[in-house]
């Protein structure tokens, strides 16, 4: 039954057919099965089928070179042969051969075959056994297996070592095998006593030989066995850099090599003391050779960019300025050398240009930013001068690289692309450093987007770069940003456009408010530039940029501006032939018109106290209405059904989607439910007030008396809003985790500038029960920022709004249970301290402990310049200011919610239904992670 099955197998099937073809009578067809093996082993990965293929390779091996093709391109299935004795077995006869091809194929096939054969003593002794052969096909055969076996096997390390000690200082071993066989020596690192013998075998060699092609591998060989051992470090740094400073004109080769393994040595983390350092820094200038100043240069960035010796450096509060402002000031005279030197090639120029542009780019802010050290007045000007230099190189740079784009007379090739665009991002990094330069590159940047037309997506991203590491440049300048837009919206270039619409939401990251006519006015002109953007017809459905008006729709949505995304969503849908795809835009549309109408929330119940001291910002009186999110609330349960749907059609997992969804929902159900509570408890505190007005006349007042279901609900919330928070932890951990697996899977970063958040922004003024947040966002394009952090700053918004919530609930429960009255109208409160014990959730600790740190001038937040925010190190993402604004309402509601009392009660129930009406109404941001990959939408085309 088993033959039977195995017989029907597609695996087996072709393995039988591959066998009948190699029993052939002709060559071409015994070589064509042969060769066939390895694409059956790519298509059928079984390890029975991968064992059987090897055997019947194994016999057939008197068509040795072309199964060591086999061999060798099937090397990643080695390790699912099960029977590996056997196949060894039936392969090693050929090794008594007196043919020489077929021994030196026979172990060139145990060389590929070094990861299964690894521990095999039979293999080491053969292998040993072949390098004195007379041959030298078979030597050089030998020699490749023993290198492979020693990448897989110390043991086998420690039985050849004293082999290939002898025959690398036997003068009879021919020079070319002695190179080849001083790299074995490199894989003896994993003992320390094998690595030590390795390197003075080297070194005893070193001495000896004049040959540059054997030093450079000696150099190399000891370089890894340093770096990987880490044994010995110092002194092979000592040794390359004597190398490199070997003047000898016929040593320039092993100079750049020696480099070279210095460089490797500081990607390995490993450090260099300031003189290791100033030595290549003179190799760099004290040699003219053009590729062995480039090579200097390039490790010197490696040493600073990967090594730990800026911040040793400047923990010392003198030498350190004083060796840091000696760096700086070489790598300023090798960039200036550069530009004067008339030796040097059009292309090495550039090159080296890039290279200490990249080294200043390290060196400049690590000098600013690295140790908490007082400056002096000549470290100060030390790092102006250098920075302005520096910039001021790389401007002229640019102009001169882009010169034949503004000539017209050539289009940039590929190369010089890349060169501009790496040269672009330092001229960034290093002006950012500078504030007061900042505004000029903003101007100089809009200029470069005028002159070089075809530059316009890396210098829109280099304008959404500036927006949202330095919102204070462009605070106030959304009007030259939406005027380069409109003039831009009927350009095929829509990346650009898509860049620039990024950075404008940006220039409003401190204050939305800011614009100069209004929210409102904002966003009818852009509603209007979308609606060109799109070319809507008479059914107002978009006719163009489908796919760009999504992304602007997902971005507006991500920095808070849902009633911009719903006119970018808008029809989007219509057309679409796909199901789920549709289903999708009505998802987001739907969202964007749920958050856009919750933003519009207002219209709270109001009270008035006798004093009149309890006023809330809207003004209304005691008739006004309740916040009404029933509707709301239903547009979230048709959304969590769109999901559904998604999912069943698409078979694709909308897990997040939907708890972000059932959440927000539930978070609008439970805050109906205070509102309402507090609707009924503020009628009754008004009641009580105006009935003991007209008994003034009285002894005495009626003392208040609240119901018991009024205390209960509001603990009913408390308790609720805590639950949601926990949730909201469920969603940053699923969050975090896609963070750490995409790190995993990322073998490489990306040049673009991207990422997201927003701000918002708390007040609460001094003695007074007034309480507002005044927001405003960001996009998602900060720099170290990536996009699950986004998605996490997004969530830690809606959880840090429940938990606040939920605190003012008990706080103010408890002042509403000491809150009666006696005859007289005084106050009596409970004296038991127990009472002011409140269970504290543990998310909201961090806030409530730290309301000193970095805390924000309400009133300024929300005037319309926002000045004060301007300062050096302030909040730039919506997480760090939200935070902040997060830490002064607590201190305002830990000062004011407390004590007892009508009075107090009244303002109280006027402060938290303050706050949950601001929280109904901020724009929250939604997370990166809500939206779905690009392949999800389709052209709307019919």
């Amino acid at each position: 039954m088993a033959a039977t099955q195995d017989s029907e197998d597609p695996g087996y099937k072709r393995l039988f057919e591959l066998e009948t073809e190699y029993r052939a009578q002709r060559v071409s067809d015994r070589l064509h099965a042969i060769v066939s093996f390895s694409y059956l082993f790519d298509d059928f990965p079984n390890p029975t089928i991968i064992n059987s293929g090897f055997l019947k390779l194994a016999d057939y091996f008197q068509n040795r070179h072309a199964i060591l093709q086999v061999f060798t391109r099937s090397e990643r299935h080695m390790q699912k042969i099960m029977n590996v004795e056997e196949v060894v077995k039936r392969i090693s006869p050929l090794l008594q051969s007196n043919d020489p091809l077929s021994r030196a194929l026979t172990l060139r096939a145990f060389g590929t075959m070094a990861v299964i054969v690894s521990d095999r003593v039979d293999v080491y002794h053969r292998v040993i056994h072949s390098l004195d052969s007379l041959e030298a096909m078979e030597v050089s055969a030998a020699i490749y297996a023993a290198d492979r076996i020693c990448s897989h096997s110390q043991r086998f390390c420690a039985i050849i070592s004293g082999k290939l000690a002898f025959m690398v200082r036997d003068e009879k071993t021919p020079l070319p095998v002695r190179r080849r066989l001083i790299r074995i020596f490199g894989h003896m690192f994993e003992d320390i006593t094998l690595a030590r013998l390795a390197r003075k075998t080297c070194l005893d060699i070193l001495e000896l030989t004049q040959d540059t092609e054997y030093i450079v591998a000696i150099l190399r060989t000891l370089t890894r066995l340093a770096s990987h051992s880490l044994v010995d470090v110092p002194e092979q740094i000592e040794l390359l850099l004597q190398q490199a400073e070997d003047q000898s004109v016929l040593s320039t080769g092993i100079r750049r090599v020696s480099l070279m393994c210095l460089g490797s040595l500081a990607q390995r983390g490993i450090e260099f003391s300031p003189a290791q350092i100033k030595a290549i820094f003179n190799i760099a200038l004290d040699f003219q050779d053009e590729k062995t100043t480039l090579r200097a240069v390039s490790t010197l960035h490696k040493v600073f960019l990967q090594a730990g010796v800026m911040a040793s450096l400047l923990m010392l509060p003198d030498a350190g300025q004083q060796t840091m402002a000696g760096y700086i000031e070489m790598a300023l005279h090798i960039m200036e050398r550069s530009t004067t030197s008339t030796s040097l090639s059009q292309f090495g120029l550039r090159l080296l240009l890039l290279e200490s542009y990249a080294l200043l780019s390290v060196l400049l802010p690590s000098y600013k930013h690295g140790g908490a050290i007082e400056w002096s007045e000549a470290a100060e000007h030390t790092y102006r001068d250098a920075l302005q230099e520096t910039i001021q190189s790389m401007g002229q740079f640019l102009v001169k690289l882009w010169s034949p784009l503004k000539d017209g007379t050539r289009a940039l090739s590929q190369e010089e692309s890349s060169q501009s665009g790496t040269v672009l991002r330092y001229w960034l990094v290093l002006t950012l450093e500078e504030e007061s330069g900042a505004e000029k590159m903003f101007q100089t940047i809009l200029g470069w987007i005028e002159d070089y037309k075809d530059l316009s997506l890396i210098l829109s991203k280099a304008l959404l770069h500036v927006a949202q590491v330095q919102p204070k440049v462009v605070h106030g300048l959304q009007d030259v940003i939406l005027a380069l837009l409109e003039s831009r919206v009927d350009s095929p270039d829509t990346r650009s456009f898509t860049v620039m619409y990024r950075a404008l939401l940006e220039s409003l990251s401190l204050n939305r408010r800011s614009f100069a006519g209004g929210v409102e006015a904002l966003e009818t002109r852009v509603s209007s530039l979308l609606e060109r953007f799109g070319q809507m017809d008479m059914e107002e459905q978009p006719t163009r940029n489908h796919w760009e008006l999504y992304q602007l729709g997902r971005y507006s949505l991500q920095t808070g501006w849902p009633s911009l995304a719903t006119m970018a969503f808008k029809n989007l849908e219509k057309g679409l032939r796909s199901v789920p795809h549709a289903l999708w835009l009505s998802t987001v549309q739907t969202l964007a018109l749920i958050e856009s109408s919750l933003q519009t929330v207002s219209s709270v119940p109001v009270i008035r106290s006798r004093r009149g001291s309890a006023d809330m910002e809207t003004g209304e009186d005691s008739e006004g209405s309740v916040v009404d999110l029933y509707s709301h609330q239903q547009m979230y349960v048709k959304i969590i059904g769109y999901l559904e749907e998604i999912e069943g059609n698409q078979a694709m997992n909308r897990s997040f989607q939907l708890k972000l969804c059932s959440l927000r929902r539930e978070y609008l159900q439970t805050c109906q439910q205070a509102v309402t509570t507090l609707h009924l408890l503020t009628s009754s505190v008004v009641n009580h007030s105006l009935k003991n007005s007209s008994n003034s006349a009285l002894s005495s007042n009626v003392a208040f008396v609240p119901l018991p279901n009024d205390e209960r609900a509001l603990y009913q919330c408390a308790d609720q809003l805590n639950k949601l928070a926990h949730q909201y932890t469920l969603l940053r951990a699923r969050i975090a985790v896609q963070e750490t697996t995409a790190n995993q899977t990322s073998s490489s970063s990306t040049s673009n500038f991207n990422s997201g958040s927003g701000v918002a922004h708390g007040s609460g003024a001094e003695n007074t029960t007034s309480f507002s947040i005044v927001t405003g966002e960001s996009s998602h394009s900060v720099p170290k920022f990536s996009s699950d952090q986004q998605s996490d700053a997004a969530v830690e918004i809606l959880q840090t709004m429940c938990l606040v919530l939920a605190y003012s609930f008990q706080k103010l429960t408890k002042v509403l249970s000491r809150t009666t009255c006696d005859g007289d109208g005084q106050q009596q409160a409970d004296n038991d301290e127990d009472e002011e014990i409140f269970d504290i959730d543990p998310l909201l600790i961090p806030l409530l402990y730290h309301q000193d740190q970095e805390e924000l001038d309400a009133d300024d937040l929300g005037s319309g310049s926002g000045s004060s925010v301007f300062g050096a190190g302030g909040p730039r993402t919506l997480a760090e200011v939200f935070r902040a604004s997060t830490r002064k309402a607590l201190g305002y509601v830990d000062q004011h919610l407390q004590g007892g009392g009508v009075d107090t009660l009244e303002m109280s129930l006027s402060l938290v239904q303050q706050l949950i009406v601001q929280f109904i109404s901020f724009p929250v941001p939604v997370p990166q992670m809500f939206f779905v990959s690009r392949n999800a939408i389709i052209s709307t085309q019919p």
